[in-house]
């Protein structure tokens, strides 16, 4: 069974790279790593997947070389980029491993 591990909350200060990390010791070599985010009441959004490492215009996402964790990266952060952060493994079977991290903005810390 795949699970994922992230941090409770991580801060950064505007227009700064976040490297929001997660831990998936557990993944199989099928599993693709996503990346959604959600922003107070709001649904979830997606941000970015990959097998391997991957960059889209959100964000980037850097996967080690055991694909045993992964950091989404975002480049310049802004408060628009306040968030819940989840990281989910999906492999072929549907069978999803969830963990969630809150990113405030300017030293704000929550626990979820």
């Amino acid at each position: 069974d795949a699970k994922t591990t992230q941090p409770n909350s991580m801060e950064s200060n505007e227009e700064e790279p976040v490297h929001l990390p997660c831990n998936h010791s557990t993944i199989s070599g099928t599993d693709y790593i996503y990346w959604y985010r959600q922003r107070p009441s709001q649904g979830p959004e997606y941000v970015i997947h990959g097998l391997t490492s991957n960059n889209n215009r959100m964000a980037s996402l850097t996967i080690t070389e055991d694909r045993k964790s992964s950091t989404l990266i975002l480049h310049h952060a802004t408060l628009r980029d306040a968030a819940v952060y989840y990281c989910i493994l999906r492999d072929h079977s549907g069978t999803d491993g969830a963990a969630a991290v809150q990113y405030l903005p300017g030293g704000e810390r929550e626990g979820i």
